[in-house]
């Protein structure tokens, strides 16, 4: 993987809202943001998302039913993802999370996936 050319998303889906943070690089943030889990939320994630000419690599958590509306808006925009299995995920960003934040949790689902290559 061409770290320098990846743009990655890593989303902290919780049952409410989505905590977004987009990087360019390894601990390169270009920005982090919430959303609702919502139409009006997914529709600031898609305009983020077509932002970039390349397809931006997608990572989250499965998290039962709240990720599922994240899953169903990606598969209607055609976007691939990679979902994590939650024991996967807590035993690979073990040592991202120094604190345990919904931001810091999609900072470390995006920094890792530079590390993982999932």
């Amino acid at each position: 993987m061409d770290n320098e050319n990846v743009i990655v998303f890593g989303i902290d889906v919780s049952s409410r809202k989505s905590n977004v943070c987009e990087m360019s690089g390894q601990d390169h943030v270009i920005k982090s943001y919430e959303i609702s889990n919502d139409q009006v939320g997914f529709n600031i994630l898609l305009n983020n998302l077509k932002v970039f000419a390349k397809k931006p690599e997608i990572i989250f958590e499965a998290t039962g039913v709240y990720s599922e509306r994240l899953e169903s808006f990606l598969d209607a925009y055609h976007f691939s993802y990679c979902r994590l299995n939650p024991l996967k995920a807590k035993q690979q960003l073990m040592r991202f999370r120094v604190n345990k934040t919904d931001k810091h949790d999609a900072y470390s689902l995006a920094n890792s996936q530079y590390i993982f290559h999932r």
